[in-house]
């Protein structure tokens, strides 16, 4: 039964990956540094393992074969109380990657368990502009500077833009959507941050900001953590230090 388990994940990361090529998603090249820097080596201090999920798993239990070396046989965690704590993000199905925050004090016991398959996706919200105050607004409040306004300019803060948040495979990100204006706008809209990596430490989200320094090359501006909170088929909730962000599954 044993053997019969190993052969199950292994067909079945076998056919996940030529899935990816066969979509484009990710290239060979992108795939093995993917697995190599983010999911067999953890950022220092971190105590998440990945890995696939196997047949046999319960609401209590958890089978589990380490990437990190596949002729291993499968563990055995006990998520009974990830389970209790909602700390099982996603629907781990058989074949999965997943990432477990493994106990600090029995190594045996999930924290956290993360469903990679369903956390890499694109992720989208919107939000709602804002009265861009001119001179001529001094001492007025948004209120009574928005009463200036005609109809058409007022309806203007009721036009939602999406922006979009985009987790790859292969730990890179992309942020998308429109929040630029112009002087002559009367709104405008939050400012997008511009997320360029992102990465799993001890169960929470990791975003980085990507730019280019005065010789054209990348560097990491600034690294937010989000806590989080859901992640189901179509939702994801973070919680960042300023609040908490619900996004839908773009499809």
């Amino acid at each position: 039964m044993m053997k019969k388990t190993i052969l199950l994940c292994l067909a079945l990361s076998g056919l996940m990956f030529g899935a990816c090529l066969h979509e484009g998603k990710i290239t060979p090249e992108k795939d093995e540094n993917a697995m190599a820097d983010s999911l067999s080596q953890p950022l220092s201090g971190d105590s998440t393992v990945y890995g696939l999920v196997c047949d046999g798993c319960t609401d209590t239990i958890l089978i589990f074969l380490p990437l990190r070396n596949i002729a291993m046989n499968p563990d055995t965690f006990n998520i009974l109380e990830a389970m209790r704590q909602h700390r099982v993000l996603g629907t781990p199905d058989v074949g999965d990657k997943v990432a477990i925050v493994r106990n600090g004090k029995d190594s045996m016991v999930a924290d956290y368990v993360i469903d990679m398959n369903d956390l890499v996706a694109t992720w989208s919200y919107q939000v709602l502009p804002t009265l861009h105050r001119r001179a001529n607004m001094n001492g007025l409040s948004n209120q009574q500077a928005v009463k200036q306004l005609n109809d058409s300019l007022r309806q203007l803060l009721s036009i939602p833009q999406e922006y979009s948040l985009l987790l790859n495979v292969d730990n890179t990100a992309r942020s998308t959507g429109h929040y630029r204006h112009n002087d002559d706008s009367p709104v405008e809209y939050p400012r997008l941050k511009r997320y360029g990596e992102w990465q799993l430490y001890n169960g929470k989200l990791l975003l980085t900001q990507i730019g280019l320094d005065t010789l054209g090359n990348r560097k990491k501006i600034e690294t937010d953590t989000a806590e989080l909170l859901l992640l189901g088929p179509d939702t994801l909730v973070l919680r960042f230090a300023d609040g908490m962000q619900s996004y839908y599954r773009k499809k």
